[in-house]
């Protein structure tokens, strides 16, 4: 068999309480050569928020073990900035609108960390996909259509977390980059049945590696890329998917011949660069 190359679009390491660093190992050993390092939750880290300047030390770790994933031989990409869960947690602790505004100003300072070239993009970024007050997903959509802003005048990307509504949440998060201007646009848990929609409207859907979702978006097109939105959690340990099980599933595919070699360097090397702009 040939080497197959993959990439992870969007994953979570926790060096502090996770296997860190050994993740990415075992990602690279695996045939792994590009992830996309996202921030994790703030309490992941136990680090506590009463103000925008304190996701600086979220931030920080999250390009710091970017770098020494860098380091091992993995090219990376970093996405930061304040998940939506961060904006229902503040609520409950100061009104709303005060909680809006201190994930706007993290937003902003996530803004910086793009500018110096430390970080690559902003998110994730949009609704709770859980139930929730009509008040709190207007806050997330104010704060949605700032962070699109922001990555307009950056030209950045954008992960982008959001309710699983279909049709519905593709046409509405299309109306709003159309009417903002925004450009590089990435669907993180995207619905695999929602995959072509999603490119038709020159955006990116970014699906869980697992062997049913890709078999429904590989019928559709190869414009997509994988995903493990591995959490690193030692207490959730099947709660998503494994970096390196991106490798293993890909490889069954092929040995299936549900998937050829062309169409894998598609999705894992070619849609990867279009999106980060990064060479293999």
């Amino acid at each position: 068999m040939e080497q197959v190359l993959v990439a992870d679009n969007h994953c979570h390491l926790n060096p502090v309480k996770g296997l860190g660093l050994k993740a990415v190992k075992r990602f690279k050993k695996s045939g792994g050569w590009f992830m996309c390092v996202v921030n994790l939750l703030s309490w992941s880290y136990d680090i506590s928020i009463t103000r925008a300047e304190d996701y600086a030390k979220l931030y920080e770790k999250t390009i710091e073990i970017a770098e020494e994933a860098r380091k091992l031989g993995v090219k990376t990409a970093v996405i930061i900035g304040p998940h939506p869960a961060e904006l229902v947690k503040l609520s409950e602790k100061v009104e709303l609108l005060e909680a809006e505004q201190i994930i706007r100003q993290a937003y902003e300072l996530a803004s910086k960390y793009i500018r110096e070239g430390l970080a690559d993009g902003l998110g994730e970024v949009g609704r709770p996909h859980w139930n929730t007050s009509r008040e709190v997903v207007e806050a997330c959509n104010r704060v949605l259509d700032y962070v699109l802003l922001l990555s307009r005048d950056l030209d950045c990307v954008v992960h982008l977390h959001l309710e699983q509504k279909g049709l519905q949440t593709v046409d509405d998060i299309h109306a709003r980059v159309r009417r903002i201007g925004a450009r590089r646009i990435v669907f993180h848990h995207a619905e695999p049945n929602c995959v072509k929609a999603i490119a038709s409207r020159k955006m990116y859907a970014s699906i869980t590696g697992k062997k049913n979702f890709l078999l429904e978006a590989i019928r559709q097109t190869e414009k997509f890329v994988v995903e493990s939105d591995f959490l690193d959690d030692p207490r959730r340990p099947g709660a998503v998917i494994a970096p390196w099980s991106i490798a293993s599933t890909t490889k069954k595919l092929l040995n299936q011949n549900i998937i050829d070699y062309d169409k894998v360097y598609k999705i894992h090397v070619d849609n990867i660069k279009e999106i980060y702009d990064i060479e293999l």
